[in-house]
């Protein structure tokens, strides 16, 4: 009943009024857990399916009691002497009465006053967890044979919510789920002993007799010593959890219940059946009894049997691997051995931690510390830590365990990095304080939105109401006089900042009191549905520095860092479907992601072909497809309901989505991709203007992390490439010192871009090997040459310029960080003075040195552009000088003809002012220069 806890709840519409359904249901952990049972008797399974009637405020209990009694007696021909229905007595703590409505219901219907038994909460009130919907059930039950009941249906009448504190609240409108075990009913159906002996399981049994070696055949005896035939109910069972499962693409990799069953799955079929590869061949009989009605399992097969392998051949290295391990432990502790059957890599190393920790306790009680560390550290399950304790005559401190991991989960739910342990607890009071101010939340849906200006994206500030101020330790102010070297957090009525959150990193910026007090947000979180600005307050005028809860404020994102991080956001998505257009035969699933502003990374677990340098390649071109088509990225709001309609939707697999408020990210064709995420994307792909992958951590293994980079960063990395690439064309020419110098300068730009811990990847692994080899390679000096190469490029990108019909041209000199700064202000002074009648900037680079240059013919020249104002706008980038004439020139050379003073910048800021200056001098140019709007698009393209 998971999928409509909404609908129940009021906040999803239903999809019908009445329904039915067969529900694939999973039980391996949690309230209902009966892992260790299975298999020794005939009834409890890790999977099974559940027939579903559903009525969505539309029938109720009489007509559910009906149609169930007229359903069993007529088509399924049972007798009413082999029934017995019991209903709700009642049950005081949750404060309801007995349910006489049911009761009479059933004796209207014919119900013998001797088959109706009324029974507490415990049987017959139904919760789904520990909050939610909930309500009153009625069963019945089927009388074996030897005169044991067997429950076959269980109808619930939704009339409650559990909340939060425990009480139990009548809901607004009723419903009804009713679940009837298939598993169950086919046994009494088909007249056979137990659920194992049905259509469902024998095929499954029979397939383990017939590949495995030297077993018996199963005889379906339930006798504590029948251990070969617990293995064959045992082995069939977890074959069909573990075929359906992979089937719905839930991965062992993120699902470390789904892991443990399929190692219980390995150890069996090698140990008692002698066939290490069953589980595959087992997977085609559980398609044969359940593939017509779930045709997910025939499509899923080869991606479930590539997963099975896998895991096949990783369980059986790790158990060869734990072999060692294992007789070394049972030398120093004998008692061990008993637990043989225990298979986990971890093991010995938590069981001598234990030992050694208890040693030094005088007490027959296990503290919570050390279960808690077994659990966390170890990877040890509840039922392993308990077999331990046992086997050492100890007991366990549940207690102190459970607190302990519910503080755990609690700190991770709140993700407030900057709190220590018992901080997320302070922020309660805050929150309760903003409840009874009547504030239910922050509305921080307004960080969606944005307007798309001249290609850019622009975020407009947010007006809102100040709610709570609380200073460094959590405490609530209503009044403060603030300061800048405290910390802060403010909380307002709506927000637009983004809080970290679906591997997206927050937002910075602002939040301005008035005009002489502001904040400078330096993280935002959520806890409990409201949102808290953290910062310091930057003072400006000493007399207006308070503030106070119900002032109007207004939020000021930084827009530049926001639209970088939405750029790759919407990356991470496109690469993710591209490494599963180019691995159809692999398995491949994201298990998690950092995006930030800087770049991004992905996790994935990839099953079957690796991720290969040419994969990689491939991938990142179709990203590159994608942005030169300018794919549109659309992002709809969706509900549960509406989402199960959609088909090739990408979840990270363990992910817990809402039932509302679902965020649909799909990018159009060349390369399609659809997956749920609340983070904020890019319209069009073009605007990522580029993607580069610069490394790949784990690139052997099934779990590995791409690094990438988009915009401005790639196009940085791209430049530094083909400078490398030109450095190798002439590098006969370069000084030694020069080339040693350059191949360093272009090598810390790399790696400030592009990272170095990883192993590099693609073009950027490429460039590092190239300039490995460049600097090993024996050169000749020819200054001379270099000049000629130099004024050779300036000629032809002017004269390109005047081709395409642009009327103006601003060019970077890339051979110039190979030259001496006199060669460079040479070639450019040379060419200016020969350039074609349109305006022209040039710039280069030598050792550091900046030097500019540019030429403006006289029919262009007008009141608000000259040479000289042309270049003092770049000359500003750099803090530099504009020489306004040469001596001698003649009067009129400053308004045609300017150069910038040779100004030295670091070499680690030098790439980024270039391109600063650049986009400034064609900004300028763009507004004074007359053109036409076609011309106008080609100078915006310009490099």
């Amino acid at each position: 009943m998971n999928q409509f806890k909404g609908v129940f709840l009021g906040k999803v519409a239903p999809p019908c009024i009445r329904a039915v359904n067969s529900q694939k249901c999973v039980r391996v952990g949690g309230k209902h857990n009966d892992l260790e049972v299975v298999g020794t008797d005939g009834h409890h399974h890790t999977f099974f399916e559940m027939l579903g009637n559903w009525s969505f405020g539309d029938y109720y209990k009489k007509e559910a009691c009906q149609m169930a009694w007229d359903l069993l007696l007529g088509p399924y021909r049972l007798k009413p002497e082999d029934l017995v229905v019991t209903y709700f007595s009642g049950d005081a703590i949750i404060g309801l009465p007995e349910d006489r409505e049911c009761r009479d219901i059933w004796k209207s219907i014919g119900v013998a006053p001797s088959r109706l038994k009324g029974l507490g909460a415990a049987d017959n009130f139904w919760e789904m967890g520990t909050t939610g919907p909930c309500g009153p059930c009625t069963e019945i039950h089927y009388v074996n044979p030897d005169g044991s009941l067997t429950e076959i249906w269980n109808l619930v009448f939704i009339q409650c919510n559990r909340e939060t504190d425990g009480s139990v609240k009548q809901l607004s409108r009723h419903h009804v789920d009713t679940g009837m075990g298939l598993e169950r009913m086919a046994t009494i159906l088909q007249q056979v002993p137990s659920n194992y002996d049905t259509d469902l399981f024998q095929p499954i049994i029979k397939a383990i007799e017939k590949n495995s070696k030297d077993v018996s055949p199963y005889t379906g005896s339930y006798k504590s010593d029948a251990l070969l035939d617990c293995a064959y109910r045992r082995l069939a069972d977890h074959a069909r959890m573990i075929s359906v499962c992979l089937a719905d693409g839930v991965f062992p990799a993120s699902s470390l219940n789904l892991k443990q069953i399929m190692r219980k799955s390995f150890k069996i079929s090698t140990d008692i059946f002698k066939n290490p590869n069953l589980l595959p061949l087992l997977y085609d009989e559980v398609v044969q009894t359940l593939g017509s009605t779930y045709p997910e399992l025939i499509s899923k097969a080869p991606d479930a049997k590539v997963i099975m392998e896998h895991e096949g051949q990783a369980y059986a290295k790790m158990r060869a691997g734990l072999v060692k391990k294992w007789k070394e432990l049972v030398v120093v502790y004998p008692e061990v051995e008993a637990m043989g059957d225990v298979e986990m890599a971890g093991f010995p190393l938590g069981y001598k931690e234990f030992k050694e920790t208890m040693s030094k306790h005088n007490s027959t009680i296990v503290p919570g510390e050390l279960v808690f560390k077994l659990y966390d550290t170890h990877g040890f399950q509840e039922d392993i830590i308990q077999r331990i304790a046992d086997l050492n005559n100890l007991t366990i401190d549940k207690k102190g365990f459970w607190k302990l991991l519910s503080k755990h989960k609690q700190r991770h739910k709140t993700s407030f990095k900057e709190q220590n342990s018992n901080k997320g607890l302070l922020f309660d009071e805050s929150i309760d304080n903003l409840l009874k101010n009547g504030y239910k939340s922050t509305d921080d849906s307004h960080k969606y939105n944005y307007e798309v200006i001249d290609n850019r994206l622009e975020f407009p500030p947010l007006r809102t109401k100040l709610i709570a101020i609380l200073n460094e330790q959590c405490e609530w102010i209503d009044y403060l006089d603030a300061c800048e070297h405290k910390p802060y957090c403010l909380v307002t009525e709506k927000s637009n900042f983004y809080c970290e959150e679906g591997g997206q990193a927050a937002d910075s910026g602002t939040v301005q009191i008035n005009d002489s007090l502001s904040m400078k947000v330096e993280s935002v979180f959520k806890i409990r549905d409201f949102i808290f600005h953290k910062g310091h307050f930057v003072i400006e005028n000493s007399e207006k520095t308070y503030l106070k809860c119900g002032d109007n404020v207004t939020c000021v994102i930084d827009s530049e860092k926001r639209f970088n991080t939405m750029l790759n956001h919407t990356g991470i998505h496109l690469l993710n479907a591209a490494i599963r257009r180019v691995l159809p035969n692999s398995v491949v699933c994201q298990t998690g992601s950092s995006v930030t502003d800087k770049g991004f990374s992905l996790n994935l677990s990839v099953y079957g072909e690796k991720l290969s340098q040419k994969v990689v390649l491939d991938a990142q071109e179709l990203v590159r497809e994608s942005i030169r088509t300018n794919a549109p990225v659309e992002t709809r709001v969706i509900d549960s309901v509406q989402l199960s309609r959609e088909d090739s939707v990408v979840t990270v697999p363990g992910e817990t989505y809402p039932e509302t408020g679902l965020r649909l990210v799909t990018v159009q064709p060349p390369l399609v991709s659809k997956e749920l995420c609340c983070g904020t994307h890019a319209p069009r792909a073009g605007l990522l203007r580029d993607l580069c992958v610069t490394l790949v951590k784990g690139a052997g293994g099934h779990a590995p992390t791409i690094h990438a980079i988009t915009n401005e960063r790639a196009l940085q990395a791209q430049e530094l490439f083909s400078r490398a690439r030109k450095l190798e064309e002439i590098i006969e020419l370069v000084d030694p010192e020069r080339r040693k110098e350059e191949v360093a300068n272009i090598k810390r730009s790399l790696m400030e871009l592009c990272g170095s811990s990883g192993a590099p990847h693609g073009e950027y692994a490429q460039c590092l090997a190239m300039l490995d080899t460049l600097h090993k390679r024996p050169v000749e000096m020819n200054d001379m040459a270099l000049h000629a190469i130099a004024e050779t490029e300036i000629r032809e990108a002017l004269h390109q310029a005047e081709r395409e019909g642009r009327r103006f041209a601003v060019h970077f000199v890339r051979c110039s960080y190979l030259m001496q700064a006199e060669g460079v202000a040479r070639a450019i002074k040379t060419s200016a003075s020969d350039a074609p009648a349109l305006p022209a900037m040039l710039l280069g680079c030598a050792g550091g040195v900046i030097l500019a240059a540019c030429t403006v013919p006289q029919e262009v020249v007008s009141s608000s552009f000259s040479a000289a104002a042309w270049l003092r706008c770049v000359a500003r980038v750099f803090d530099a000088d504009v020489l306004a004439a040469a001596p001698g020139a003649a009067p009129e050379e400053p308004l045609t003809y300017a150069q910038m003073s040779a100004t030295k910048v670091s070499l680690i800021n030098c790439e980024q002012l270039v391109q600063d200056a650049m986009r400034v001098a064609i900004k300028f140019a763009q507004s004074h220069v007359h053109k036409s709007d076609g011309e106008s698009k080609k100078n915006r393209q310009q490099n």
